[in-house]
């Protein structure tokens, strides 16, 4: 009952990379090529504009979901690139923090995604990850 078990939370941290791994590669697929009933890069440059945000910006947000997405699912790379989405995600929830936290429009999912980040830079990729099997020893 009090015991930590490893494999456990490696798999925990699994399931948390898969899932915002998995969201964020199609929010920036979406955002990029227009995958998943997403709009294309026009409209997401189009929108972030309208927010004050600078068509490299965009690029940068929507580049760093998509590839940091994946990079999170497979597990490689796992550090930097939790680290660049904690970097997109707080930036996400600060501008879109004014519109309330909670609703549609509101900071909640990138303040989730936020927190998700911060926990899979401190714990790493753990053991079901590329990253092990490159890096183990």
């Amino acid at each position: 009952m009090i015991d930590t078990n490893s494999r456990m939370i490696s798999l925990g941290v699994l399931f948390l990379r898969c899932l915002i791994g998995i969201l964020l590669f199609i929010a920036g697929s979406g955002k990029l090529f227009g995958w998943f009933g997403g709009h294309g890069i026009d409209a997401a440059i189009q929108g972030f504009q309208k927010i004050g945000i600078s068509t490299p910006l965009t690029y940068l947000s929507c580049y760093a979901e998509f590839v940091g997405g994946f990079l999170l699912t497979i597990g490689l790379l796992t550090r930097l690139a939790a680290f660049a989405l904690m970097i997109n995600m707080l930036v996400a929830t600060v501008v879109l923090f004014p519109h309330g936290f909670m609703g549609p429009a509101g900071a909640q999912t990138a303040f989730i995604f936020l927190i998700i980040d911060i926990v899979i830079l401190m714990a790493g990729p753990m053991a079901f990850s590329i990253d092990a099997v490159i890096f183990r020893n």
